[in-house]
């Protein structure tokens, strides 16, 4: 039960490790495309005046396709996170069962252990 606790700590301290840094780059892409909003909308009459309604409708359209990308890493992440959680948890508890049906059958446990584990 140790090693399955161990092997299930370790898994989820490295990857949030690296969801962490995901999840940052997911923050700054909404910033980015909230700043560059707010921007053009306070400077309407800037972008108006100089015809550059194209530009900024094409750069906005960019920053969200990056966003919706940044958006889709942490998704899966975390669901591959989820996946190995769960594989790590139910082999550990598998194999502890096996173990423990096999020392009930040798007489070393009794059914009330099995039953704890």
């Amino acid at each position: 039960m140790l090693i399955t606790l161990g092997c299930y700590a370790y898994y989820s301290k490295t990857f949030s490790d690296k969801r962490r840094v995901q999840i940052r780059e997911r923050k700054n892409a909404e910033k980015k495309a909230e700043f560059s909003l707010n921007e053009s909308i306070m400077n309407y009459e800037t972008v108006k005046a100089f015809t550059n309604e194209k530009y900024e409708e094409n750069r906005y359209r960019d920053m969200l396709t990056e966003l919706k990308r940044c958006a889709m890493v942490v998704q899966t992440s975390l669901s591959e996170l989820n996946v190995g959680q769960a594989v790590i948890y139910s082999t550990g508890l598998t194999i502890n069962l096996c173990m423990a049906a096999n020392a009930v059958v040798n007489g070393t446990m009794t059914p009330g252990d099995f039953i704890l584990i």
